[in-house]
């Protein structure tokens, strides 16, 4: 009897987190913002069995058992992409049993972040809310870090949330951080790196030939996840800063044509626009509500990168390495709008060129004929802190609850100490 209810149970859930789109639905009245550059003033969006359809009000009456949607005076946008974060592998900073993010050892590019993705993080919730529906969860530390997937903000487990598995090998490139106060570099620290370089070098060059075996009679999991790096199906993203590392970088990963290199952090990039231009290197900026890296920097340099690296033609993205953090991604992309962008190129920057440099650009980051109904209604602009509201959201058509347990405290608090007359 017991198994026989578990049975149910199992099937119920099943059943639950995996149905599809049951009715056709139309937005009518908002403000849409494709997330390609374009706006679409009080216009009508329809999503029908988890895709979009674009049209307009004289095609309204075609859909007569549809839901609609009145977002009068509401901005509609593409489902938000937050690239290079750990959400989803760290509960509590300063709990360590809560963090899942990073293994032993410096070369683990067998690690795949995929498989210790807790959809049941308090913490996945409040970055949903904010309309954040897709983020690339990233593995942490040593030289090769590991394996990164694009996973939903919801579902009920990971195999229910993943989006694209296994898309990219993560890389920390050695750099100099320590200097003596003499101005010469610290002998120790460039010992280190040498050596580090050294065991890239080595490992890429085993990589590269074990690729070359289509069937290897021993399997070496470290090589054989690197094995799609040597045929551009995954992304080798580079995480480095400093002007010396990014061009260090480059010319090592130039040795492998194949490879597709896509830099991450890159806070010097706007000093080598020429040389990433050149090398068609799109470029994840992280964490642009900080400081310059240096003293003689303006102020506001991490504002306005992401404009001057778009100015030379460069995709370019906007992540956030951290977890809870991450809910902040799009007011991270509002202040680049107020430092050169306009509002709909800062939009690009967590929509299509992210979805674009992960590989998922015809599924998702767009709200165009055919892709699937990833969509965000927000009562204000999603970009501005002040205003952004996010009221509704869709993944592939069906509405997801956006409640978070921080919601729940502030209507539970709010209710209990209000003032009475």
């Amino acid at each position: 009897m017991k198994k026989n209810i578990l049975l149910i149970l199992l099937f119920v859930s099943i059943n639950l987190f995996s149905k599809a789109q049951q009715i056709t639905v139309i937005i009518q009245g908002a403000t849409i913002h494709l997330g390609n550059g374009k706006i679409i003033e009080n216009g009508f969006l329809v999503f029908s069995e988890g895709k979009i359809i674009l049209c307009d009000s004289q095609l309204i009456a075609t859909y007569k058992n549809a839901r609609i949607i009145n977002a009068k005076g509401k901005h509609v946008y593409p489902g938000l992409i937050c690239m290079n974060t750990f959400a989803g592998l760290n509960e509590i900073d300063e709990a360590r049993a809560t963090h899942d993010y990073r293994e032993v050892g410096g070369v683990n590019p067998n690690v795949r972040a995929v498989i210790a993705y807790n959809t049941d993080s308090k913490i996945i919730p409040t970055i949903k809310s904010n309309g954040v529906l897709f983020m690339q969860i990233v593995p942490q530390g040593g030289l090769i870090s590991g394996s990164s997937s694009v996973m939903k903000t919801d579902g009920w487990n990971w195999e229910d949330a993943a989006y694209k598995i296994d898309e990219g090998v993560h890389m920390n490139w050695p750099e100099l951080i320590n200097y003596n106060f003499g101005g010469g570099q610290n002998e120790s620290m460039k010992q280190l790196m040498d050596k580090e370089l050294q065991a890239i070098d080595e490992l890429f060059e085993q990589a590269f030939q074990y690729s070359k075996t289509e069937k290897p009679e021993i399997t070496n999991v470290r090589l054989e996840a690197m094995r799609n790096l040597f045929n551009g199906t995954k992304n080798l993203y580079v995480h480095v800063n400093s002007s010396k590392g990014i061009i260090s970088s480059v010319n090592f990963v130039k040795k492998y044509p194949e490879i597709k290199m896509v830099l991450v952090g890159a806070a010097d990039s706007y000093k080598l626009k020429e040389l990433i231009k050149e090398n068609k290197i799109p470029v994840v900026l992280t964490n642009i509500h900080r400081l310059p890296q240096r003293s003689d920097e303006d102020v506001d340099q991490p504002f306005k990168t992401p404009f001057q690296l778009m100015q030379a033609g460069i995709l370019v993205a906007i992540g956030h390495t951290g977890s809870w953090e991450s809910r902040n991604l799009m007011f991270e992309a509002g202040t680049t709008a107020a430092h050169g962008l306009t509002k709909e190129e800062a939009l690009m920057c967590i929509t299509k060129n992210a979805a674009k440099i992960l590989g998922i650009e015809n599924r998702c980051g767009t709200l165009e004929n055919g892709k699937d109904a990833t969509i965000i209604i927000s009562a204000g602009d999603v970009l501005d802190m002040k205003s952004s509201i996010v009221e509704q959201a869709f993944i592939n058509g069906i509405e997801i609850d956006l409640n978070n347990q921080q919601k729940d405290l502030n209507k539970k608090f709010s209710k209990k100490y209000q003032l009475k007359e």
